[in-house]
């Protein structure tokens, strides 16, 4: 099985293909629409926006086939692409069959095969049967549909009693039950001669042109045979359940409260099963005070002093999540902050104080809401859910003004989540040992706290009716996110079949986890060492039991930010000695402190800059604060003597600061010696390439260096000039740009040269389509978050280097980041 997407420029006829489609083939198919453009989509025309939304909607672990009209529906569901998580964007497949015949071949095959390329060819040639039928044979063309030829003695003959036939309901109902069994399948038409036929082909069984009262004959060959012929028998003796729904009207389903057993369709946001009880979750709403203001003055004061407050908090949650979850996922609460330094939101609450005579939780609330009624009356979706990020911000200012605080989530039981929406602090927050799995009314696949969820891996879908809310705690319920399906008190059948899938799905972890303590080798013998980013003892455990071979990157910054005071050497000691024992002498690389304008250390004084990320940050602030860059080299040093750790210094521009920098490391080496502390001497040492001018530089700072490690986020942003964290660049953020990779290329060339190894640090170490151009450009170790370990070491063992390294090549040649994705997606489908 897998996802279908129907595009098309009419908004109706999507929507009654979509309606087609789940009559020929299974319910369970998750299947979504794209139709139509402009206000509620009802002109003519195609929107891309809103093809990725359905994507996301129709997402399946075995792939999405999307199938579209012509003109710009090719070109809007090419640019949805780019609209798309990197995760999904490679397991779309754009489909050239004909709409609405491909539509119904490709629900029917979809349930049969989780193989995309077979249900596109299904759909691709499901124009043969009209044409046969028609007696149409296009010029310079055989039959479309071939067949066994001739008629054959069948095993059994039975008359079609339904109206119509076998039409596209009851062929389909004839495949899916026919793809049930060990068995080779034959159909032919004893009426018309026509035949016989594969009975897995939808499109060869249409050819038959077996109308109501056409006699059909069975055949079949294989260890089940005979179930085979006695099920497909029963099936058109009974005129596939169509004689009784002739003679009956559906009524339409009217609104009604959520019942025992109803399943209920949403958004999947994140992959998994989830069966537990229901504890609906609705945050009390801080009570903003109406009186006015006797002092504007002291309100404004209070107001800024809250803000401050908040602003600190936020630096500390995303330092957490960073720490956690990687730098891309901590980015969110970047968008945080400046909500709260926005000019237009400060200079509306200052006007509610000094004008309008409000107190400071009044006006603050006001200009909260004016903000993100403004985001809600936006058409782009993506820019609409920002209004929830803009009450998040808003109501932690208004907790601290009104005396209220924000609580983490915790539960004394594992429970399914319900909730209006969940902020992004809110599920940072989550008690992640007790939460199965989440369901929201609003929210949708874009959103912030829908990127939280997936990187906390927890099952999680969107988009279901308000009643939800109202059911009462402990309410039993479950969740699929593969399909965005949820369940109240599923019945014992829906249960148990849910409990299935929950198990094949942890099975298939469990089993992609144990493969990842084995080396990740090619197919022709490359081996790969693939690492985890850390940023606290946790991590590193975590690491470990996923089968890092090592750790790539520790980000020491947790030793460092939310606290008041720098943290003692021995300190820093006993925690990196705590996380090299827990990696079992596996390599632990440890990255320097890497702070600065944009990540300000209380207990360092530091002017405001205007472009931090081009300021004293990293290595740079480390030679200015020398006493405290010191400190942390005999840490480093001294917790090394037990444990397998090497060193290794960020944001390095020129060799003269690799230089400087292992001067100042050799100086520390031979102060640990005079006094007699035992320590790792020498240590391996390299640098974090980061900017342009050190890649550029490779040659000559590969002789100062044991090794390299790319950090594709800054890298990228370095290279392409574009702020990682500003949405109206998101297009220039993606390393794949074949820029950035000819910067990799010539780190990797450069280090080879001189018998040297380059890993990835960044983001791209961890995206599976960026896997196989990075191993192509000779890349040694790859480094990332330890959930991804286990499916970066099963990509790389699907991997043949020789392929690689040729879709590398054509990669680099390539004139944009979203032409790399397309060619490797080509790639590995005909690999």
């Amino acid at each position: 099985m897998l996802g279908l997407v129907f595009v098309s420029h009419s908004k109706p006829l999507a929507q009654a293909l979509v309606e087609l489609a789940r009559q020929v083939g299974s319910p369970d198919i998750p299947i979504s629409f794209s139709g139509g453009a402009g206000e509620d989509h009802a002109s003519f025309g195609t929107d891309a926006v809103d093809i990725a939304r359905a994507i996301q909607e129709a997402a399946h672990p075995n792939g999405v086939v999307v199938l579209m009209d012509l003109g710009s529906a090719i070109l809007s569901a090419q640019m949805a692409l780019d609209l798309l998580p990197d995760d999904l964007r490679e397991q779309v497949h754009f489909c050239p069959a004909p709409l609405v015949e491909g539509a119904v071949a490709a629900a029917v095959q979809a349930t049969l095969t989780d193989d995309p390329a077979a249900v596109c060819r299904e759909a691709q040639n499901a124009l043969s049967p009209k044409q046969e039928q028609l007696g149409y044979q296009p010029e310079g063309t055989g039959a479309g549909i071939s067949t066994a030829g001739g008629i054959s003695q069948p095993q059994r003959i039975l008359t079609l009693v339904n109206p119509h036939g076998l039409h596209a309901r009851p062929a389909a109902q004839f495949v899916q039950m026919a793809a049930r069994f060990d068995a080779e399948i034959t159909v032919q038409n004893m009426t018309t001669g026509k035949g016989p036929v594969s009975a897995r082909s939808l499109n060869s069984l249409a050819t038959l042109g077996a109308l109501e009262g056409h006699q059909v004959g069975l055949s079949a060959r294989g260890p089940e045979a005979a179930k085979a012929l006695e099920a497909l028998s029963a099936l058109i003796e009974a005129g596939f359940g169509e004689m009784e729904e002739s003679a009956a009207q559906v009524a339409p389903a009217e609104a009604r409260p959520i019942s025992e057993g109803e399943s209920l369709a949403g958004i999947p946001i994140a992959e998994g099963i989830a069966i537990g009880p229901l504890h609906p979750y609705q945050p009390p709403d801080p009570i903003v005070p109406t009186h006015a203001t006797e002092d504007p003055a002291q309100d404004w004061k209070t107001l800024q002093q809250a803000l401050e407050q908040v602003e600190e908090a936020i630096a500390k949650r995303r330092h957490s999540v960073a720490a956690r979850l990687g730098t891309s996922q901590a980015a969110i609460f970047d968008a945080h902050i400046l909500i709260l330094e926005d000019p237009g939101l400060l200079e509306c609450a200052r006007k509610g104080i000094f004008e309008e005579r409000k107190n400071a939780a009044a006006a603050w609330h006001t200009a909260i809401e004016r903000a993100a009624a403004a985001y809600e009356a936006l058409e782009d979706d993506y820019l609409k859910q920002r209004a929830v990020d803009v009450r998040d911000v808003g109501r932690q200012v208004l907790l601290i003004l009104t005396g209220g605080r924000t609580q983490p989530l915790t539960f004394p039981q594992p429970v399914i989540l319900a909730a209006e929406d969940l902020t992004p602090t809110e599920t940072a927050q989550l008690d992640l040992k007790n939460v199965l799995g989440i369901v929201t009314v609003q929210g949708g696949p874009t959103s912030h706290s829908a990127i939280l969820a997936r990187s906390l891996g927890i099952p999680a879908i969107a988009g279901l009716p308000s009643q939800v809310l109202a059911l009462p705690e402990g309410t039993e319920a479950a969740l699929d996110g593969f399909r965005g399906q949820f369940w109240v008190e599923p019945s014992s059948q829906a249960r148990a079949r849910l409990e299935k899938r929950r198990a094949e799905w942890l099975e298939k972890r469990t089993a992609l986890l144990e493969s990842s303590h084995q080396p990740a080798l090619t197919t022709d013998g490359r081996k790969i060492e693939v690492a985890a980013n850390a940023g606290s003892p946790e991590d590193a455990q975590a690491a470990y039991q996923q089968g890092a071979e090592g750790i790539g990157l520790l980000r020491t910054e947790f030793l460092f930010l939310t606290r008041q005071t720098p943290p003692s050497e021995a300190e820093q000691t006993a925690v990196l000695r705590t996380i090299g024992e827990a990696m079992h002498d596996l390599p632990v690389i440890v990255r320097t402190l890497d702070v600065g304008g944009d990540k300000p250390l209380p207990y360092i004084q530091q002017p405001e800059e205007a472009n931090p990320f081009l300021g004293t940050r990293a290595i740079r602030l480390g030679f200015l604060q020398e006493d405290l860059f010191r400190t942390q080299l005999r840490a480093i040093l001294r917790a090394g003597a037990e444990t397998n750790l090497r060193l290794m210094f960020p944001m390095v521009a020129t060799l003269e600061e690799v230089q400087r920098a292992r001067a100042l490391l050799e100086a520390v080496h031979k102060d640990l010696a005079s006094e007699e502390i035992p320590h790792r001497w020498p240590i391996e040492t390299g640098i974090m390439v980061e900017i342009p001018a050190a890649a550029l530089s490779a040659p000559a700072l590969a002789a100062q260096v044991d090794f390299f490690s790319i950090g594709t986020n800054d890298l990228t942003q370095y290279t392409l000039a574009a702020e990682r964290g500003n949405p109206n660049l998101r297009y220039l953020s993606d390393g794949l740009h074949p820029a950035v990779l000819a910067l990799i290329q010539r780190v990797v060339v450069a280090a080879h040269a001189q018998g040297k190894w380059v890993g990835v640090c960044g983001e791209l170490a961890g995206d599976l389509t960026a896997v196989p151009v990075l191993v192509g450009l000779g890349v040694d170790e790859l480094s990332l978050n330890p959930a991804g370990v286990p499916r970066v070491k099963e990509r790389i063992r699907q991997l043949r280097y020789e392929t690689a390294r040729q879709l590398a090549e054509e990669a680099l040649k390539a004139p944009d980041a979203r032409r790399v994705r397309q060619l490797v997606k080509r790639t590995l489908r005909q690999n």
